[in-house]
């Protein structure tokens, strides 16, 4: 199914009990990210109101959508106060190069189950200077050799929690140890970045729409029952990550 405007306007959005301004596009078998922005026309249009909250995608501070099916994380439009967003168990392979200037103050990004392969894919991750917690669960990447010191090294500072789990400072310094001495890269960092030169991650507008669409619109109670356990994990992944947070 096509992310529409009308698709977006549609789409369950609120308020949510720690106060983020959410918007759930769960489960639309969406292929590529796009018309986000079509919400925004003479300056804000609503996307959702309660009470005297107006919900836009301005002021999101919360993105759901797991799960579809999107290969690739990038076109977003300007989305300037979205600090969480939650792309599990879609199709994602690659992420866009400018990624962060799209969403300059995002700090929670959840890629569970999804298929990212190589640790130069992460590279544009390393754009997003307020991040402090990433889940790459269930990724081919993170099966890679010290695939978790690389990610604690390579990626911003602020990194906190990792795949729920929190960075030590032992794990810094061993990072540290393994990718760099002396100010300088170690073989080890550059077998890895040298797949750089070989290896790209192009966001090709249109791609993967030659998915079949699944037909009509009703849905059963099995898969009714498939949403809300879908919204039930999603719920606990965030619990994690807050729980963390609040003993960083």
């Amino acid at each position: 199914m096509k992310l529409t405007a009308d698709l977006i306007n549609n789409s369950p959005s609120f308020i949510n009990p720690i106060k983020d301004r959410e918007l759930d596009l769960s489960r639309n078998h969406i292929p590529l990210i796009e018309n986000l922005g079509a919400t925004k026309a003479s300056g804000d249009k609503k996307v959702c109101a309660i009470s005297e909250d107006i919900i836009t995608v301005n002021t999101l501070h919360l993105l759901l959508i797991p799960p579809n099916s999107i290969r690739i994380l990038g076109n977003f439009p300007s989305l300037p106060r979205l600090q969480r967003l939650y792309m599990a168990d879609n199709r994602i392979v690659s992420i866009e190069s400018s990624l962060s200037e799209f969403l300059p103050h995002l700090n929670t990004l959840i890629l569970t189950n999804n298929e990212i392969s190589e640790l130069i894919d992460l590279e544009p991750l390393r754009g997003l200077t307020n991040l402090t917690s990433l889940s790459l669960v269930n990724n081919p990447v993170m099966r890679k050799k010290n695939a978790r010191l690389w990610c604690i090294w390579r990626l911003p500072k602020t990194l906190r929690v990792l795949d729920f789990e929190k960075i030590k400072e032992k794990e810094r310094q061993e990072a540290k140890e393994l990718f760099e001495k002396k100010g300088e890269l170690t073989e080890a960092a550059r077998a890895i970045l040298a797949i750089e030169g070989t290896k790209t991650s192009t966001f090709e507008p249109g791609e993967g729409l030659g998915e079949k669409e699944e037909a009509g619109d009703e849905m059963d109670e099995q898969k009714k029952q498939e949403i809300e356990d879908l919204k039930a994990k999603i719920r606990s992944e965030m619990a994690q990550v807050e729980a963390i947070e609040e003993f960083i």
